[in-house]
């Protein structure tokens, strides 16, 4: 059971949501500088054409031989950008991303689907 619990939705879980009394503890993240759970930023994945130009994605999905980049519209004037592994250079991408410590890996069947973060 979802409860409102002062400005926040909370989840009641087994015999609490029975005794409605107790207080359940909260299933969220409080914000706030000192959060243990904050998840950390990581560094754009570089991907480079085969005409030799570079972008920097930070999110990604790789769906079949598509990749689709989200980006900040107001920045880059799209929310998705649909972009084709084959006008990549895969190995000239895979070593810039090695030498910065990213991860990029590309799917190994037609059936697996590649996101980041």
């Amino acid at each position: 059971m979802i409860e409102l619990q002062g400005n926040r939705y909370v989840r009641i879980v087994g015999q609490q949501s029975a005794d409605r009394g107790v207080t359940a503890p909260s299933d969220y993240v409080e914000a706030g500088a000192g959060s243990r759970h904050a998840t950390p930023e990581l560094p754009p994945t570089v991907l480079i054409f085969r005409d030799g130009h570079r972008e920097q994605v930070p999110e990604y999905a790789i769906v079949g031989s598509t990749i689709y980049a989200s980006g900040d519209y107001w920045q880059s004037g799209h929310w998705t950008k649909n972009i084709q592994l084959s006008a990549l250079n895969i190995p000239a991408t895979m070593q810039a991303n090695r030498d910065k410590g990213v991860k990029f890996t590309l799917p190994s069947a037609p059936n697996e689907v590649i996101t980041r973060p």
